[in-house]
């Protein structure tokens, strides 16, 4: 028995070691792609993470940055390919969704863009951000019941928020409620009392 807990031991050790020495060699090459990235030599900070023993298709953090690098060098099918690896390697990451959308914005791939925000909202039902761009994609739609339904989750909990008072003045106005639009275009004035765009439209109320 002694010895069968004497050969786990150093097996559970050995296992232990390995797993530094690999920690240790993916230090090095993000240093090495953050290095070549300060410079915008982008291949080589891409190639970094690429080598044999390096990259792995199921480590989170390496397609992570694979998808950023990808997006950054403009090869925006390939930084999709990575973002969507790291999105298999943690379904629950809201930040791997949110890289995902750089790279199908670029090529306007709306579709795309507005199925991944509901994605992220089946996370974080009251994600701020995602909420006020999917309220402003509504807007342009000129769905407006629903872009005035995203919009009240962000000032439920952010009443100040700049871009959800203007967007909601927007949308009163648009579906007739001009009252309601000055009271929410006052609110946005106090947060930016110089905006032009604020005065002129108040000057049509």
């Amino acid at each position: 028995m002694k010895k069968l807990i004497l050969v786990i031991a150093v097996a559970f050790t050995t296992s232990i070691i390995h797993a530094q020495e690999i920690s240790d060699k993916q230090t090095s090459a993000f240093t090495s792609s953050y290095t070549a990235e300060a410079t915008k030599d982008y291949d080589k900070a891409i190639g970094a993470l690429k080598v044999a023993g390096i990259y792995n298709e199921r480590s989170y953090e390496i397609n992570l940055r694979l998808g950023w690098l990808y997006y950054e060098k403009g090869d925006y099918p390939n930084s999709e390919v990575y973002y969507k690896l790291a999105c298999i390697a943690n379904s629950n990451s809201i930040e791997a969704l949110l890289g995902y959308v750089y790279p199908t914005l670029a090529v306007q791939n709306w579709a795309a863009v507005f199925e991944t925000y509901q994605k992220i909202l089946t996370l974080d039902p009251n994600h701020s951000l995602i909420n006020y761009r999917i309220a402003l994609m509504y807007f342009y739609k000129k769905e407006y019941a629903n872009t005035e339904k995203h919009l009240k989750k962000v000032l439920d909990h952010y009443p100040f928020d700049f871009d959800c008072l203007l967007l909601m003045a927007q949308t009163k106005v648009a579906t007739g409620k001009l009252s309601e639009a000055k009271s929410y275009y006052l609110h946005a004035q106090l947060y930016s009392p110089s905006n032009e765009e604020i005065k002129k439209a108040l000057s049509k109320l």
